[in-house]
């Protein structure tokens, strides 16, 4: 199936790779038919390109990647509606906030988007936790997590 994206132009994708929001994203409701693209240039940081809306493309990282210590709980709502089982079908994105300078690339780790691998079903949930924020410096976490680690 071709797409067309905001950054990569038309894009062959796999039908089975459309991650599913059942009930949008908050802000995009409308938004319920994603795939994630990346390209070699963009590593780690991949799109979240919407099917529904061609021009809405998130950027995103997988969190564990510059915040080892990044830890949450999923409610049992969420668990029950995306049908997870079995924590490895768990995949993590949180949505970045890029501007023209990339030392001021923020985070936003209170409110991270889990999908089921499994089933693709997805969610954007909203912690309930005063150790994250929606626009945390990537730059600060990065060096206080590569000290952290050693």
């Amino acid at each position: 199936m071709d797409i067309q994206t905001a950054h990569f132009g038309v894009v062959e994708i796999d039908e089975k790779k459309i991650i599913k929001f059942e009930n949008g994203l908050p802000g995009l409701e409308d938004n319920k038919h994603f795939v994630l693209l990346a390209s070699e240039e963009s590593k780690p940081i991949c799109w979240l390109q919407s099917l529904d809306h061609t021009e809405i493309s998130l950027p995103v990282i997988d969190p564990f990647k510059i915040c080892s210590n990044y830890s949450f709980d999923i409610s049992q709502e969420d668990i029950n509606a995306l049908e997870i089982e079995q924590i490895k079908d768990v995949y993590v994105l949180n949505v970045l906030r890029i501007p023209k300078s990339l030392e001021l690339m923020t985070i936003n780790l209170l409110a991270p988007i889990i999908i089921n691998v499994r089933n693709s079903k997805a969610r954007q949930i909203i912690l309930d936790d005063k150790r994250y924020g929606v626009r945390v410096p990537v730059k600060e976490l990065s060096c206080k997590t590569m000290s952290e680690d050693g």
